[in-house]
C-alpha cells in the first residue's frame, strides 16, 4: 500500500462511525416508551441473577443507567401507582417473551410500557391524579381511596385504551402510531389482555374460587367440576373464558392437564374439533408453558445452573407427554408445528451441550507426558463442572424420547461408559510407580474417574471402585 493509501484508509477509518456510535444513534432514536422498557427488562434480567451481553453498553447507549441500579434522588421514591393498578393481573404475568402470544399469559415488562401510555398520552391528567391519591395512601396507609380512586378512573381509561386498539385495528398509520407509542406489538397484545382482565376482573376471580388449589390430578370426578364451574362463562362471556382458565391452570400441579378440559368439551381427541371450541385456549396455555420450560433451560444453561435447567428438561418432557397422550398430535396443524419447533430448539440446546462431553472427559483424564517439575492436580472446578455435564446427560437420556435426543445421548453414555472402566483401570495400575511429579495429579484424575463412574454405573460400582483405587493409591505410597 502507498503512503497515499495509507494516510486515505486511515482517514476513512476515522471518519466511519465506530460500533458504539452506530448503536447509539440506533437506541436514541427509538421511543421513550421502547427505551424504558428495554432498560426496565435489563434490570430484571440482573435482578434474576441472570448475565445480560453487553448490557452496560447498551444502559450507556441509552444514556440511562439499569432502574434498579438508580439511587433515588431525595423525595423521590419509586411510583406505586401502577403497582395499585395492575395488582388484579399478578396471576397473569410471566417474566419470559414468548414467540407466539398466548391469551391469559401477560409479559411483566409490558407493565411498565403501558403505564407510561396510560400516563404521558393517554389520560394524563386523571393519571397524575391518581399518582397523587397513591402517594397519599402509602404516606397514611390506608389503600382504600386508591381502590376508590382506580374504580372511578377504570372505565374512562379502559374506553380510551380500547378506543385507541380499535382505531389501530382499522388503519394501518394508526396501528403503527399505536405501535411506537407502546414501544412493542407484543406490548399492544398485552395491552388488550389487561383490558379485558380489568373489565371482568370480579366474574374472571370468582370462576374458579371454588376450586381447590394444588389439584393433583384434573380426572373424572374434578374434571366434570372443572368444567361445570367454567361453562357458564364459555356460553355466555366467551371472551373472559382464557383468562379464567389460566387461573385454573395456576392452579394445577400437572399444569398440562389443563388440556383435559379441552378434550371433554370437544367430545374428541382431534385438534381440529378442539379448535373450534372456545376451549382452544387450554391447549394455548399449555403450549405456552412448554415453550416456558425452554427459555428456562437456556438461561439455566447459560448461568451454568444444572439444577435449573434439569428441571425445565423435565418439565418439557412432561408437559408434551401429557399433551400427546390427551390429544392425537399428529398432522401438520398449527399447535403440531409448534410443538415440533420447540422440540428442535430444545434438542439443538442440549445437544451442543453434550456432544463434546466424550472428549472433555478423556482431556481430563488421558496421561500427561512425563515432566521434571510436579505437575498441578486436576481443580475441583473443572471436577464439578463435568460432573454436572454428565448430570445433564443423565437427564437428556432418561427425558429423550420426547426431546428428539435418543441417538445422540445413547452414543455419547455408549462412548463414556466405554472409556471409563479402562481408563480407571490404567490410572490404578500406573500410580504404583508414579514418579513424584505426577503422583497428584494421577491420584486426582482416579478420584475424578470415579466420581464420573458414580454418574455412569451408578453409587453401588462406584463404591467398589473406590476402594480398589484406595488400595492402589496406598500401594503406591508403600512401594516408596
Amino acid at each position: 500500500m502507498t503512503d497515499a493509501a495509507a494516510v486515505k484508509a486511515t482517514a476513512d477509518s476515522s471518519a466511519a462511525p465506530s460500533a458504539m456510535e452506530r448503536l447509539r444513534s440506533y437506541l436514541s432514536a427509538l421511543p421513550d416508551a421502547a427505551k424504558q422498557l428495554l432498560s426496565a427488562e435489563i434490570a430484571r434480567a440482573r435482578s434474576r441473577g441472570e448475565d445480560v451481553p453487553g448490557g452496560d453498553l447498551i444502559l450507556a447507549a441509552l444514556g440511562t443507567a439499569a432502574p434498579a441500579a438508580q439511587p433515588a434522588a431525595p423525595g423521590e421514591r419509586p411510583d406505586a401507582t401502577p403497582r395499585f393498578l395492575f395488582r388484579s393481573l399478578e396471576p397473569f404475568l410471566i417474566d419470559e417473551r414468548l414467540e407466539t402470544k398466548a391469551r391469559g399469559r401477560i409479559m411483566r415488562g409490558s407493565l411498565q410500557a403501558i403505564w407510561t401510555y396510560f400516563k404521558r398520552d393517554l389520560q394524563p391528567d386523571a393519571m397524575a391524579e391518581l399518582e397523587r391519591i397513591s402517594r397519599a395512601a402509602e404516606d397514611g396507609g390506608d389503600e382504600a381511596p386508591v381502590a376508590s380512586a382506580i374504580a372511578q378512573v377504570l372505565p374512562t381509561l379502559a374506553a380510551s385504551a380500547q378506543a385507541a386498539l380499535d382505531q389501530a385495528a382499522r388503519s394501518e398509520q394508526d396501528r403503527k402510531r399505536l405501535t411506537v407509542r407502546l414501544g412493542d406489538d407484543r406490548v399492544k397484545e398485552d395491552l388488550i389482555d389487561i383490558l379485558a382482565i380489568l373489565a371482568e376482573q370480579q366474574i374472571i376471580a370468582g370462576s374458579v374460587s371454588r376450586a381447590p388449589n394444588g389439584i393433583k390430578n384434573l380426572a373424572e370426578e374434578g374434571l366434570a367440576n372443572a368444567r361445570a364451574m367454567l361453562e357458564p362463562i364459555a356460553t355466555h362471556r366467551p371472551q373472559a373464558l382464557p383468562y379464567c382458565l389460566a387461573l385454573l391452570q395456576n392452579r394445577l400441579v400437572h399444569r398440562a392437564q389443563l388440556a383435559r378440559l379441552a378434550v371433554l368439551v370437544a367430545e374428541s381427541d382431534d385438534p381440529v374439533k378442539i379448535a373450534a371450541t372456545p376451549y382452544k385456549a387450554a391447549v394455548d396455555l399449555v403450549i405456552a408453558d412448554i415453550e416456558r420450560a425452554t427459555q428456562r433451560v437456556s438461561r439455566a444453561l447459560k448461568e451454568g445452573n444444572g439444577e435449573r435447567a434439569q428441571a425445565g428438561i423435565k418439565e418439557f418432557h412432561d408437559s408434551i407427554r401429557s399433551l400427546r397422550t390427551d390429544m392425537s398430535l399428529v398432522g401438520e396443524g398449527v399447535w403440531q408445528k409448534r410443538l415440533g419447533m420447540l422440540r428442535a430448539d430444545l434438542s439443538g440446546l442440549l445437544s451442543a451441550q453434550i456432544e463434546n462431553l466424550p472428549g472433555e472427559v478423556r482431556r481430563v483424564l488421558r496421561p500427561r507426558q512425563k515432566s521434571d517439575h510436579p505437575m498441578a492436580p486436576l481443580s475441583e472446578e473443572t471436577v464439578q463442572e463435568i460432573e454436572g455435564r454428565l448430570d445433564l446427560l443423565i437427564c437428556c437420556r432418561n427425558h429423550a424420547s420426547e426431546i428428539a435426543l435418543n441417538e445422540i445421548t445413547s452414543r455419547v453414555f455408549s462412548e463414556i461408559q466405554g472409556y471409563l472402566d479402562p481408563t480407571l483401570t490404567q490410572l490404578m495400575d500406573s500410580i504404583r510407580a508414579a514418579p513424584d511429579t505426577d503422583r497428584e495429579l494421577k491420584i486426582s484424575q482416579i478420584e475424578a474417574a470415579v466420581r464420573f463412574s458414580a454418574r455412569i454405573f451408578g453409587q453401588s460400582y462406584a463404591q467398589l471402585l473406590q476402594k480398589a483405587a484406595d488400595v492402589a493409591i496406598a500401594s503406591g505410597k508403600a512401594a516408596r
